[in-house]
């Protein structure tokens, strides 16, 4: 699949595909925006995430208000920090 994300979007994208090459799995999906959402406009975290789910931007946004209002648990999260550290999550934290 071509990488039609801007530069800046492009590195992250990499790392979730890097972290998660079967596609994420729903059960990560809303541990990802929790721990990505400090670091990403809501809109640049949607873009992100709809091109490497492959979901509607517009579902991933409202996913986003969800997630924002009722973070999931601390072990989830814990868990999807820990498998993107191995990949390339400071780094991609860092550029924000």
């Amino acid at each position: 699949m071509p990488d039609t994300l801007p530069p800046t979007l492009s590195g992250a994208a990499r790392m979730l595909r890097s972290g998660y090459p079967g596609g994420m799995p729903d059960t990560a999906y809303f541990a990802v925006l929790a721990l990505l959402y400090e670091h990403f406009s809501d809109r640049n975290l949607a873009e992100l995430m709809a091109a490497v789910t492959g979901k509607d931007a517009a579902t991933i946004l409202n996913d986003i208000y969800a997630c924002a209002s009722s973070e999931p648990a601390p072990s989830a999260i814990a868990a999807a920090r820990k498998l993107l550290a191995r990949h390339g999550l400071q780094a991609v934290c860092a550029e924000d």
